[in-house]
């Protein structure tokens, strides 16, 4: 028990799971649970039609979902630090774009930038970070980061509604959009810059002799770009949690 608690604590890996729970709780808190505050301000300092707004918002998580899909292909072209911060200057530019919109048709630029944004931070990015690093503990390390999610809704959404309160919608998403750049760019430079081969890591931390126990599935096997969408436990399982939100939003 001694030995396993002193490769936890002293592993790289879970630092990484450290980073990306804080990376999750800016992308969810800003990504997810702001606009939908962001939809009830505008509504009542601009005047604008709700249905508008709402497709403003409905855009956003598109452009957010598209990103995602695509996620693979720029981490292997830009690196997960790089995409990283091209997530939280999108994110940024688009939040500040809501605030200081003062025409309908802005609110669409903006929405695709904070959608691209979104999507460079949420769960595809969590599990482009993590992944890497883990193979037994993985489901562990994932889920610690992803609860980063839940917890960016618990602080963000009464933090965007005391602070448009109190600095109003423009200032309030200067000063958390300028905390979230800082934080990730310190993120991303010290600590999700680094990958296990650079640092001469295995998975979970095992040294060299280990390394080579992991058993994958033997019916396992790559399935990128359309081939994806021809498998049927994909298609089927997809189909069913998308019926299962729909049900639950109506």
């Amino acid at each position: 028990m001694t030995i396993v608690y002193t490769r936890l604590r002293t592993f790289y890996g879970w630092r990484i799971v450290s980073a990306t729970f804080v990376l999750a709780a800016f992308g969810w808190g800003m990504g997810f649970y702001g606009p939908p505050v962001f939809l009830s301000v505008l509504r009542e300092t601009r005047g604008w039609p709700l249905a508008f707004i709402s497709a403003s918002v409905t855009g956003h998580f598109l452009i957010g979902a598209v990103t995602s899909a695509n996620l693979p292909a720029v981490y292997r072209r830009l690196g997960a630090a790089t995409a990283t911060k091209a997530g939280a200057l999108c994110l940024a530019a688009g939040i500040l774009g809501w605030a200081n919109a003062e025409a309908t048709w802005q609110l669409l630029v903006a929405g695709v930038f904070s959608g691209a944004g979104w999507g460079a931070m949420s769960a595809a990015a969590v599990n482009a970070i993590v992944s890497p690093w883990f193979v037994r503990s993985r489901p562990a390390a994932l889920a610690v980061a992803y609860n980063g999610g839940s917890i960016g809704g618990v602080i963000f959404s009464p933090l965007w509604v005391g602070s448009i309160r109190l600095l109003g919608f423009s200032h309030a998403a200067a000063v958390i959009s300028l905390v979230m750049l800082l934080t990730v760019w310190l993120l991303a430079d010290r600590l999700i810059s680094r990958t296990p081969q650079q640092m001469g890591l295995n998975p979970d931390g095992d040294g060299p002799t280990t390394s080579a126990t992991y058993v994958i599935y033997p019916g396992a096997k790559p399935l990128p770009g359309p081939l994806l969408w021809r498998n049927r436990r994909f298609v089927t399982l997809s189909a069913g949690m998308a019926l299962g939100l729909l049900r639950r939003s109506a």
